[in-house]
């Protein structure tokens, strides 16, 4: 099978939203519930989150790129347009992440946007953050980073809709080298573009068409899933309940390439089906479920060795225990390629939860667990990589002052620790304080 070029891609994106071209000329009142309208979720890093900027806000781990963009609904509107900038410091006692390794303490500073305006029937989102880092000792270590996610909410008619948006986010990550079994670390960068259109058949039923592509790519050469880009299109069909608990099922067929050439030069092109059902469940009024479990199988050209499948998914949870406590928590499991020419599979287990305390409304208590386990499974038993495990722990608690509704103060604790059956781990300490204003 060839591999879909781009261009045919964004043709059928441009018919997805045409539509709603002509109609964002004109102005009327009568918009569509946003509860139907979707978009693409959040990525784990926030740009407009209040936690400490730094390598916390994205996963020190990454379980997998998750091969379908996941779809919800958007909150409601608010007519807001603030602009923010920050600074801070951080103190981390093995910047490196080897086996007693040198400390080195880290000044950073950071400027970003958020928008989010109705016109009509359409909506534009925006939230953007670039952020630099300079590390005191370790200079060969600096470097900035650019996180987004954008969204135009388009509307043709209440019953035809949908979404065009981007997504982007950076963060340094950590990984072990099969070649010489020491860390190494890098800069990630994972990016999601995604176009979809939304036919309402009634009050219930829904169809869903759209494409999509996904990036992720490592600063560092050997990265250990070979860097994989997805171009995709995808088909579906949901039903929502009038309690708002709705059940959306798709197929998804894409083509992508490994862009990491140190291992793949050839036959790194292959060709992946996917199939899932995602659930989302208003369970009370406090407690609210999201849930996606699917199949996916990827082939590659010419190299069977390095093909396969199974289960994928993902579950989230957030629950107000009461006005002052919320817990939220999650799980997931993916597939990955290895990123070896001797092909295998790695899978990737993850846990979360973050409860967070408000003792006052200008203060948050936040603690954070999370837990990531990979196996490599089919590798070749010559190979260094046979049999490998490795878990990785992170355990953040922070807390939040805003002594002013336009100033922002926040202090985190965060250790990081690594184990592998097969190469040396490490733990890392880091301690930050930053602060924000927003105009």
């Amino acid at each position: 099978m060839k591999k879909l070029p781009i261009t045919p891609m964004l043709s059928i994106a441009a018919a997805l939203i045409a539509p709603a071209v002509a109609q964002a000329q004109a102005s009327t009142s009568s918009a569509p519930s946003t509860a139907s309208t979707p978009s693409t979720v959040s990525t784990p890093s926030t740009p407009s989150g209040s936690t400490l900027p730094g390598a916390w806000e994205g996963p020190t781990t990454y379980p997998g790129m998750p091969s379908i963009p996941t779809t919800t609904a958007a909150p409601a509107a608010a007519d807001i347009f603030q602009i923010r900038a920050g600074a801070g410091v951080e103190h981390d006692d093995n910047v490196l992440r080897v086996p007693n390794g040198a400390s080195d303490t880290i000044l950073f500073g950071s400027v970003g946007l958020r928008a989010d305006r109705r016109y009509g029937l359409q909506r534009i989102r925006a939230d953007i953050e670039a952020t630099y880092y300079n590390y005191k000792d370790f200079s060969e270590l600096d470097y900035h980073s650019i996180n987004y996610n954008l969204a135009w909410d388009w509307s043709f008619t209440p019953k035809v809709h949908g979404v065009v948006s981007a997504d982007r986010k950076e963060y340094r990550e950590t990984f072990l080298d099969t070649t010489t079994g020491l860390n190494r670390t890098g800069l990630r960068t994972e990016r999601i573009e995604l176009a979809e259109r939304v036919y309402e058949l009634g009050a219930a039923w829904r169809l869903l068409a759209g494409v999509s592509q996904t990036r992720s790519h490592s600063s560092q050469p050997g990265s250990w899933d070979g860097s994989p880009e997805v171009q995709s299109f995808h088909i579906g069909a949901g039903y929502e309940l009038g309690s708002g608990t709705s059940l959306t099922g798709r197929l998804r067929r894409g083509d992508g390439k490994y862009t990491d050439t140190t291992v793949f030069v050839a036959s790194g092109d292959f060709h992946e089906t996917e199939t899932d059902v995602l659930l989302k469940w208003p369970a009370t009024a406090k407690t609210a479920v999201e849930a996606r479990l699917g199949y996916l199988d990827r082939e590659h050209d010419g190299a069977p060795q390095r093909d396969f499948s199974g289960p994928v998914g993902s579950a989230t949870v957030s629950w107000d225990i009461t006005g002052k406590t919320r817990l939220l928590g999650g799980l997931s499991h993916y597939l990955s390629s290895t990123g070896n020419a001797t092909g295998g599979s790695i899978q990737s287990d993850q846990f979360w939860v973050g409860p967070v305390w408000k003792p006052s409304i200008q203060t948050a208590v936040k603690l954070r667990y999370e837990h990531t386990s990979r196996d490599w499974h089919d590798v070749p038993a010559a190979t260094l990589d046979a049999g490998r495990n490795e878990t990785t722990q992170n355990l953040m608690v922070g807390f939040d002052w805003e002594p002013r509704p336009s100033i922002a103060v926040s202090t985190s604790l965060r250790r990081e620790k690594l184990k592998s059956n097969v190469y040396a781990g490490y733990t890392a300490n880091v301690f930050g304080v930053a602060a924000r204003v927003f105009f």
